[in-house]
């Protein structure tokens, strides 16, 4: 899987938004939310003694400035970008305990290492994976959150939470064009 040469910035200003029929699910964080964000870390790790060090805020600022889901990768290379540093251990470690927190999510999309995102609130989302450019979207739909209620309901399953990942190619570039012009021309496969 092939990924943008500067995959913090790769999403266009035209692309802030992945709609589904009914619903738009907005992949930004909604304005002076990193600054809300960083005042919660705060209290979290006053609360736990722990310290808030420079190298934990400029990594959880990239983060919960992002409107990408980053790995520890991107982070450390948005980081060196900022003229900050910080070892690729302690990267881990401050995203590993954003999740702990919950102010961050952990996903796993089959590439071979996590990535991240800024955990706003509740609202449940799900995930389209292009294979050829590596572009990470967001959606929602009520009719898939009905089916998976339903189903759960139906096998007197207490669902917490689901992970939907959608794999294939998306219309951005003109390889990705070209990959799904490809897939059609194969016809379905079985």
């Amino acid at each position: 899987m092939r990924l943008p040469a500067d995959p913090i910035h790769a999403q266009a200003a035209s692309e802030p938004y992945m709609s589904s029929p009914s619903t738009t699910v907005p992949t930004k964080p909604p304005l002076g939310c990193a600054a809300v964000m960083m005042q919660v870390l705060r209290g979290e790790l006053r609360e736990r003694e722990l310290p808030f060090t420079h190298q934990r805020e400029a990594i959880a600022q990239i983060l919960f400035e992002s409107t990408r889901h980053l790995s520890a990768d991107d982070v450390a290379a948005a980081l060196r970008q900022r003229g900050e540093h910080a070892g690729k251990a302690t990267v881990y470690r401050t995203l590993a305990l954003l999740v702990e927190l919950g102010l961050a999510t952990e996903h796993d999309f089959d590439e071979g290492f996590k990535r991240y995102e800024t955990q706003v609130g509740a609202a449940q989302h799900d995930h389209m994976i292009c294979t050829e450019c590596g572009q990470v979207s967001t959606f929602t739909h009520p009719e898939l959150d009905r089916i998976v209620a339903e189903a759960a309901a139906e096998s007197g399953f207490e669902a917490i939470t689901r992970q939907v990942k959608i794999f294939g190619t998306c219309s951005e570039t003109a390889s990705c064009r070209a990959a799904q012009q490809a897939y059609r021309d194969a016809g379905p496969t079985t």
